[in-house]
């Protein structure tokens, strides 16, 4: 087992299997200094106190982890199964039955052989009163958006401000608290120093709640245009307002359409008649945000390896649902805009035991959660995965090169495991890369060291109300 201090990769074979903890995953890439080029360099005393937080590691407050699997929502008479398979596409059946189910079969083996103990997370730190999403404070929704969005939600103000390129980003400080009277102050903001920095919703006479930015992270709190309807979307040139760098890697966790919480009413939710609009939004972010096809060949050919992703080279990661629209959907937005599909991670769920946390060969609800990786072509040549072939889910998902595996316990509900750390050992292993690499996390909940992220959550595990101090001896 890796020391946990040092990584929240619990268990791993090679690059392909990995045990991780999610809640430390997150808190580690809250970074004590910053691997990228915008942070400021150390200086001696920012040293010293960086030594000093080292032993005040905060801990994510998290659910306890599950130690069965949730009761089966199965249908339970073989008339009924057999009626749930006749509605699903036979290509869609072959992929999860021939790709994923034996690989993910053989990884939880390889894992259980490897984890000594039986626990397959830590420690967690649970509040009194368990709960399963947290309210954000300083921010009340306006009583038709509470009908609309998630209560932890953060909304730019009420105003209707559209942030535009020619508004310069709020710089905060890692020396004093950052003071707003409200978050709709806050439409771009960067922490460039290698320290974490605070911002403080209120006055200074009365705290109305905080956050923790991690040191080199950058943010933009908005609701993106493409999640508010075709008309918004076609008015607007970018898609990212505010936003105009491009990235080494580009992260996305869309939305999609989901049926039970759709009827919920709890979040905002782009139904399948919006599919398209969701698609044409996505590919528009990865053709604004990555590197171009030139830019790449040009770097390439003055370059004497092409084994690492170089300063002018993208990468594009899509976490889906298990529904054959998701995964059409982007694989076609990483096709139209000039990548090739060559990664699938596998994020399985388990229990503290490591029992998938439902059936493997589940109908209704299955175990695990697809990260679909892609690559700027840096050719013209026509691959499985262009945009003509997208059509054909069995194509693109058959050439697929490589696939992985990352089993984790679940945390609260639409917490992901932070996954800075194996992206870093896959794609950005050396030195260089390492350190210069860029990147851009999409529908953000949380900040990431050394990351942009935007969305309108992407401050919401970073309210200081999430943290307490770790006493688990992680």
């Amino acid at each position: 087992m890796a020391n946990a201090i040092e990584s929240a990769i619990l268990f791993q074979v090679e690059n392909n299997t990995f045990l991780l903890d999610i809640p430390y995953s997150i808190a580690l890439a809250q970074g004590e200094t910053a691997p990228c080029k915008q942070s400021e360099p150390p200086t001696a005393e920012s040293s010293s106190r960086t030594q000093t937080n080292k032993s005040q590691r905060k801990q994510l407050l998290s659910c306890s982890p599950a130690k069965e699997p949730f009761p089966s929502t199965e249908p339970k008479k073989p008339s009924a199964r057999a009626k749930v398979l006749e509605s699903s596409p036979i290509a869609e059946r072959r992929f999860h039955s021939e790709l994923i189910l034996p690989l993910v079969k053989d990884s939880l083996e390889i894992i259980r052989a490897g984890v000594e103990h039986g626990r397959w997370c830590l420690t967690r730190a649970v509040p009194c009163e368990e709960v399963h999403e947290y309210r954000v404070p300083g921010h009340t929704p306006s009583r038709k958006r509470r009908k609309e969005n998630d209560s932890t939600s953060l909304q730019p103000g009420p105003d209707g401000h559209v942030i535009t390129l020619d508004e310069p980003p709020v710089i905060l400080s890692s020396a004093a608290p950052n003071i707003f009277e409200s978050l709709s102050e806050l439409k771009v903001a960067k922490n460039p120093s290698s320290e974490t920095a605070i911002i403080q919703i209120g006055t200074s006479y009365e705290t109305m709640g905080e956050y923790l930015v991690p040191p080199g992270s950058s943010f933009i709190l908005c609701e993106l245009p493409i999640l508010k309807g075709s008309d918004y979307y076609a008015a607007h040139e970018i898609p990212i307002p505010g936003l105009s760098q491009r990235f080494n890697l580009i992260l996305m966790d869309p939305p999609w359409p989901n049926r039970s919480v759709r009827r919920s009413g709890h979040y905002t939710i782009n139904r399948y008649s919006e599919m398209d609009i969701l698609t044409e939004g996505m590919r528009e972010i990865l053709q604004t945000h990555s590197y171009r096809r030139e830019d790449i060949t040009q770097e390439l050919a003055e370059t004497q390896s092409g084994s690492q992703i170089q300063s002018q080279q993208s990468i594009a990661a899509i976490w889906i649902t298990n529904a054959e629209k998701s995964r059409k959907a982007a694989y076609h937005a990483m096709s139209s805009a000039g990548f090739n599909v060559c990664e699938e991670w596998v994020w399985v769920k388990t229990t503290l035991s490591g029992q998938p946390i439902s059936a493997l060969d589940g109908l209704w609800r299955k175990p695990y959660e697809i990260l679909v990786i892609g690559k700027q072509r840096t050719d013209s040549r026509i691959s499985a995965s262009s945009s003509s072939q997208t059509d054909d889910l069995t194509i693109v998902s058959e050439a697929v090169a490589t696939r992985r595996v990352i089993a984790a316990v679940p945390d609260l509900h639409s917490r992901k495991p932070n996954l800075k750390s194996i992206f870093e050992k896959v794609f950005f292993s050396n030195e260089s890369s390492r350190e210069s690499y860029t990147a851009l996390e999409v529908f953000a909940r949380n900040l990431t060291a050394g990351w942009w992220a935007c969305g309108n959550e992407a401050l919401k595990f970073n309210a200081r109300e999430c943290w307490v101090n770790d006493t688990t001896g992680n």
